[in-house]
């Protein structure tokens, strides 16, 4: 974060002056000096703006989201509907029962998602900048049930969709085909993951659907898609691939792909993720 402002705060925090809990979310003061944050209604009377904390030269916040939220929320709920049935179900032994038991491969996916997600999360943030990358994470795609882990708009004029796998196993290209024949697919471990690559295409369009094609063709944007695995094993000499246009590899690697130089102006980068995350708001 560059300088004092009032935005959108990403993680929970207390009011320098109230002691008020702020939840992720809540638009807030921050002091880039005391690194505090405080809530409008302090900062209403602090500083003489309206009661609706509305202030002159206030910032318009760009609601880059939270890493993971999303399928955090979705694990909760399953856990505590688990939870609640077991109660209902076996009464005083319900506790009993959940202390012998687990959650559920399906439940405990979500979990495993959003802290993959997290991560990879965590280390884009070190490479967050308004000048030459800008990023989003956790994004809805409206009318479907799916969501787009990151988003990166570059300086190099490369829009990225980016999924976070949190996965074990080696990551390896394998050709199924025969002898006159090709056929390149994913697989990490023993798992055969090409359906990945496919669903990658959903999220592009949904990118090209936000920008639209004149915004497109004005800044000459790319929209490429990346698979990026977390906590998943490579070979001695490992090197990223692609694989059906998808790039696929590791988060440092990914990293170095964003940073590239390019012609793109700092308030053209702005520009462009304003119109992604308008489009695919925060899930």
């Amino acid at each position: 974060m560059a300088g004092s402002r009032r935005l959108k705060l990403r993680r929970p925090d207390r009011c320098v002056a109230c002691d008020l809990a702020l939840a992720p979310g809540t638009m807030a003061f921050w002091d880039a000096d005391a690194k505090t944050v405080t809530c409008l209604e302090c900062l209403g009377g602090a500083d003489g703006s309206s009661s609706n904390g509305e202030a002159a030269g206030d910032e318009v916040v760009l609601d880059r989201g939270v890493p993971g939220a999303s399928a955090r929320r979705r694990y909760e709920r399953l856990h505590m509907r688990r939870d609640q049935r077991a109660r209902e179900k076996f009464g005083r032994l319900g506790g009993v029962y959940l202390a012998l038991t687990s959650d559920p491969q399906s439940t405990i996916a979500w979990a495993q998602g959003s802290r993959g997600e997290r991560l990879l999360g965590d280390y884009l943030e070190k490479i967050q900048d308004d000048r030459v990358v800008v990023v989003l994470h956790d994004r809805r795609i409206p009318g479907t049930r799916a969501n787009i882990d990151h988003i990166a708009v570059t300086r190099s004029g490369a829009v990225w969709a980016i999924d976070a796998k949190n996965y074990t196993g080696k990551v390896k290209r394998i050709d199924r085909g025969g002898w006159f024949s090709t056929d390149l697919r994913l697989y990490v471990g023993r798992r055969d993951c090409t359906k990945l690559v496919h669903g990658m295409a959903k999220q592009v369009e949904a990118i090209r659907g936000a920008l639209g094609e004149a915004v497109i063709w004005e800044f000459n944007v790319n929209i490429r898609s990346a698979l990026c695995f977390v906590g998943a094993e490579w070979s001695l000499f490992p090197k990223p691939f692609e694989l059906g246009g998808v790039w696929i590899g590791w988060p440092r690697v990914l990293g170095d792909r964003l940073i590239q130089d390019g012609e793109l102006a700092p308030e053209h980068l702005h520009h462009l993720a304003s119109s992604v995350a308008t489009a695919l708001p925060s899930a």
